[in-house]
């Protein structure tokens, strides 16, 4: 039987076959692209392979990977042969630990209960022969008060044994629950693997670097608008807030941050031939059509919307380090380059960073929706602000060094001017008011003739002189039972709809009164709200 073990090895030797080992190995993140949604991460591993076939584990993965976007190299004399992932259930350390000071536990609650059990079983025993006078009468009195006087004594025993052993399973029950709460992390945590099947020649140490893409990420952009006075530039910090939940910490990795989303469809779509064929139409609502037909009508009023956005949103005050960023613009998306490393804790929610900070030329008009809200607004107009690579956000309002709220800058708009809305200046009073002397209501046949007019006072009480917009609409109609007619505003200039603009320049404390009015014709039968 030996010569025959010894026959086999020196075949497999001549021929070449060797056994596969099996070496487990850790990877270290070094890269990560972190995009609106998912992240692309780069991560290198050593591992020490004999001549040979051999099968490395790269372990401790996030259990998110989409294993399609799993991209392996190696450095080395050496060939890949095979590539796998999978899901594993991970067993730490610690867990361990956890689980074998849980089953002790439990063994010494189930010991207790089997003596308190024994204990019950004694004093059933003597209940059962307690009545001893019945069952041997000849006992004279001094035996029967040793029998009972022996009686009373176990009994006492017992039970006093009874009780030590209740509390001491309720002490390890209290140990127990705290044991399982600092277990409950740990049960059913997985991990992901990634087996990569390799030959080589020689015993050697390999390098691998490997890259994949999970959706447990995204950065989010945000600012912060610095106004020193109006007379000066906005000072622009570009500023990201970044989360990940992959279940692993991103400790001192490279970052990028890119505009780009992976997952969505790269594909231009083929227009087929139109064939018409009659149908009854059906009228279908989604949630992405509803929030696509709400972000159009948000967009659409953004300059009103922005006149009368309240300021006084809570903020976080968590801030963002001031870091080196080298921005690389590509062919459809924007990449922005961390030059120094950063950290990102799994599930941390406050990891902000600064993209960069810059000083934008703006000019200035105060703005007042008074029929909405009495209070003017400053409004910043930026041009040529493509330039920026902004995305649209939240941003945070500081005006001579107070903060004053928040604002949302938005992006996605036509036009070459950015307004943004930097807060209420309490220092312009307007006041709206109906003037009752030109305003009446009077029949006209079957349909009521209605005439409102109203007026808009104005007033500087800064120390310097002001622009200032103000905005009121007039009524459309939308039947041809309802005229308007009469139409009066005072200088101020119409748009398509029928939005009246005053542009004032105001001295300080310089007074100016503004006069709307309009008529209305509509029927008796018709309710219309024409104030």
């Amino acid at each position: 039987m030996k010569r025959f073990e010894i026959l086999v090895s020196l075949l497999l030797v001549t021929f070449g076959y060797t056994f596969a080992t099996n070496v487990t190995v850790p990877t270290k993140i070094k890269d990560v692209t972190i995009y609106l949604s998912g992240a692309s991460l780069s991560c290198v591993a050593d591992a020490k392979i004999p001549s040979g076939v051999s099968t490395v584990t790269l372990s401790d993965l996030p259990t998110s990977i989409n294993e399609e976007s799993i991209q392996l190299e190696g450095l080395g004399d050496f060939v890949i042969n095979n590539v796998s992932y999978r899901v594993t259930q991970d067993k730490t350390p610690k867990g361990d630990s956890l689980t074998k000071i849980k089953q002790d536990l439990e063994d010494k609650i189930a010991v207790l209960k089997y003596t308190k059990d024994v204990y019950a079983n004694e004093i059933e025993i003597l209940n059962a022969n307690k009545e001893i006078k019945g069952a041997n009468s000849n006992l004279s009195t001094v035996e029967l008060d040793k029998v009972l006087k022996y009686y009373q004594s176990e009994m006492l025993k017992l039970m006093e044994n009874i009780r030590k052993t209740d509390k001491s399973i309720a002490e390890l029950n209290t140990e127990l629950s705290g044991i399982n709460a600092e277990l409950a992390p740990y049960r059913n945590r997985t991990k992901g693997e990634v087996t990569v099947t390799v030959s080589s020649n020689k015993a050697q140490t390999i390098k691998l670097g490997m890259s994949y893409y999970v959706n447990c990420a995204y950065w989010t952009p945000f600012y912060e608008a610095r106004v020193e006075d109006v007379n000066k530039d906005i000072s622009m910090a570009y500023k990201a807030k970044v989360y990940q939940s992959s279940g692993y910490d991103w400790d001192n990795v490279k970052v990028t941050l890119s505009t780009g989303n992976p997952t969505q469809n790269g594909t231009v779509p083929t227009l087929n031939k139109w064939i018409l064929r009659e149908h009854q139409p059906q009228v279908r609502y989604s949630k992405a059509t509803m929030k696509m037909a709400a972000a159009e009508s948000v967009n659409y009023d953004m300059e009103m919307e922005d006149a009368v956005a309240a300021t006084k949103a809570s903020y976080s005050s968590n801030v963002a380090r001031g870091i080196r960023t080298t921005t690389d613009e590509k062919m459809t998306t924007i990449e922005f380059t961390i030059d120094e490393l950063f950290s990102v804790k799994s599930q941390q929610n406050d990891a902000m960073l600064t993209i960069n900070t810059n000083k934008l030329p703006a000019e200035y008009v105060y703005r007042c929706v008074p029929k909405l809200d009495r209070n003017a607004y400053l409004l910043a107009k930026i041009t040529d602000f493509a330039k920026y690579n902004y995305l649209s956000g939240e941003v945070t309002l500081y005006l001579s060094g107070k903060y004053v709220g928040t604002s949302y800058m938005n992006i996605a708009q036509t036009t070459d001017t950015l307004k943004l809305s930097l807060g209420q200046d309490k220092g312009i009073m307007v006041e709206r008011t109906l003037l009752d002397d030109f305003s009446k209501k009077s029949t006209v046949g079957k349909n009521y003739k209605q005439t409102v007019a109203w007026n808009i006072s104005v007033r500087n009480n800064k120390s310097t002189n002001v622009k200032l917009e103000i905005l009121d609409n007039l009524p459309v109609s939308s039947s041809s039972s309802i005229t308007v007619s009469n139409q009066s505003y005072d200088g101020a200039t119409l748009d398509d709809k029928s939005i009246a603009t005053w542009n004032l320049d105001l001295k300080p404390s310089e007074t100016k009164n503004l006069k709307l009015s309009y008529t209305v014709t509509y029927p008796k039968t018709m309710s219309l709200n024409l104030k």
